[in-house]
């Protein structure tokens, strides 16, 4: 009977060490490690919800002394360096209200994130799973103003990123909003620190106290000096830094930043590209605020997108390597085929889409009226600027649409298809006519605030070749029906006064 116990006994010790051991190496959302080289399959979607809500249920917690420093953090955004020291420091926020005569041109500038709020940069790094405190002047409570704990902002559990293997946590950044004098909070993941407000709040100017951060390298042109910014470089500990002017931010990592000399020749360039694509847009300078550039190992979907900030994918192991280009003026100006620095222009071109002149098709078409710009204006012409460009692509793909009958739908879903057509406007009446046509624009939004002029696809048309052949004085309809865009017969009736416009062997004949 004792033997047979015992033997009981002893069996139930193994199998308890044994669902211990199995416990301690079950992998949870809390333990998980994501590495690029080793991301989390999108198959295990049942585990990848837990993460999710893990990550979301952590990022909102106010119970800033239970949040713990998640292990994936060290690998991305990144360790904070060893021998990093906390400091406090009081930073001067300046928040300025959009001026409302930018509200007509502003609203519809949707793919910009227009009303997400303005982040203004610190200079500050919270260490994962530590606090910082966050100390603003009482008049400043509960006026909407927030705290937040990373840039990278993209969640991945969204758009094509759900359907995708994830090389980082899926969402890693924290707000909170500032409802007293002090707050403390924490984040598993850490990251920049920046306070926010909304672009449409009243102005205001205050001291704001950061407590128990570390450094982080953060130029500002006109104002950091060359001294100071090799100092930040020598100290910094920080994984992220920043690189800003009035006008555009890029949030680099620091073996960008450790790479980055003459910060002043880099920022007055990004000032011309953006000068540039706000010339085109014909928007004054300077904006509500500035553009914002940031990169990511993994972003919700394509090789860049728009909004704010400008989402930039940076992966070694997909080899997309914008961030060995951004920070670099040679390799920024050398055409790229398509490359990271026309996606650049391309993604700022999505920033100064105005809505009202984006009809279906155009939407991937028309932002790159900014990149040929730029190519034109600052690179010395469009060689090689990207290869759907080319004489070789455009003799090929207009001779395949035409013989094949035209057709909107097709040309809907070919970009390429469709900016030749713009271009051929462009050629004919350069770029000061489309300056004018997006002044025109302007002006109506300024007048009808209602956007009932361009409440159809076939409104927006319409008023497309209206408005461009009143500003020319050619009638562009023809052109329009020959691509196979569906013009109205009353719009039609309106032009007929003007001379019809077509360009010289066009449709192609040879």
């Amino acid at each position: 009977m004792i033997k047979k116990w015992l033997i009981t006994f002893s069996i139930c010790i193994t199998m308890i060490n044994v669902y211990a051991q199995e416990k301690k190496d079950v992998v949870t959302p809390a333990t998980v490690i994501i590495k690029p080289e080793d991301p989390l399959p999108a198959k295990d979607s049942l585990f990848r919800d837990a993460v999710s809500a893990w990550c979301e249920a952590q990022l909102k917690s106010e119970d800033y002394k239970k949040i713990k420093a998640h292990p994936s953090s060290a690998i991305f955004p990144g360790k904070v360096k060893d021998g990093y020291a906390f400091e406090n420091r009081v930073v001067k926020i300046k928040h300025k209200k959009i001026n409302d005569a930018l509200l007509p041109i502003v609203s519809k500038l949707d793919y910009s994130s227009p009303w997400e709020n303005t982040m203004y940069s610190t200079g500050l790094y919270a260490v994962p799973g530590q606090y910082v405190e966050i100390i603003i002047p009482a008049k400043l409570k509960n006026k909407g103003i927030v705290v937040q704990i990373g840039c990278h902002t993209d969640k991945l559990n969204q758009w094509v990123a759900s359907k995708e293997n994830w090389r980082r946590m899926p969402i890693i950044v924290k707000t909170q909003e500032l409802k007293q004098v002090s707050t403390k909070l924490a984040s598993p993941f850490g990251g920049l620190i920046y306070i926010t407000a909304s672009p449409r709040s009243d102005d205001w100017e205050q001291d704001i106290t950061i407590n128990h951060a570390v450094a982080a390298p953060l130029f500002k042109l006109g104002t950091t000096t060359q001294q100071d910014w090799e100092e930040q470089l020598k100290n910094n500990k920080a994984p992220w830094g920043e690189l800003a002017s009035d006008n555009i931010i890029l949030t680099l990592p620091d073996s960008v930043i450790q790479k980055v000399q003459h910060p002043d020749d880099v920022m007055k360039l990004w000032n011309l590209i953006i000068g540039g694509e706000m010339d085109l847009a014909q928007i004054s300078q300077p904006f509500y605020r500035a553009q914002r550039l940031v990169i990511d190992e993994h972003i919700g979907g394509g090789f860049m997108h728009s909004g704010y900030p400008i989402m930039v994918h940076h992966s070694p192991v997909k080899r997309m390597l914008s961030a060995n280009i951004i920070a670099n003026p040679e390799l920024l100006m050398q055409p790229s085929k398509g490359g990271a620095n026309w996606g650049f222009f391309h993604e700022i071109g999505h920033n100064m889409q105005n809505l009202d002149w984006v009809f279906g098709g155009t939407t991937e078409v028309s932002c790159n009226f900014f990149s040929l710009y730029m190519f034109d204006r600052l690179m010395g012409g469009r060689d090689e600027g990207h290869s759907a460009i080319s004489n070789v692509y455009t003799e090929k793909a207009m001779k395949k649409y035409f013989q094949s009958g035209v057709n909107y739908e097709k040309w809907e879903k070919d970009p390429f298809l469709g900016l030749i057509m713009f271009r051929q406007l462009q050629e004919g009446f350069g770029w000061e006519s489309f300056k004018t046509f997006f002044r025109e624009y302007q002006s109506m939004a300024a007048k009808d605030t209602s956007g009932n002029y361009v409440a159809t696809d076939q409104m927006k048309r319409d008023l497309w070749v209206k408005t461009f052949s009143k500003i020319t004085g050619r009638n562009v309809a023809p052109f329009f029906e020959t691509w196979g865009i569906p013009i109205s017969a009353e719009a039609k009736k309106e032009l007929d006064g003007l001379d019809k416009w077509m360009p010289y062997n066009f449709p192609p004949v040879n």
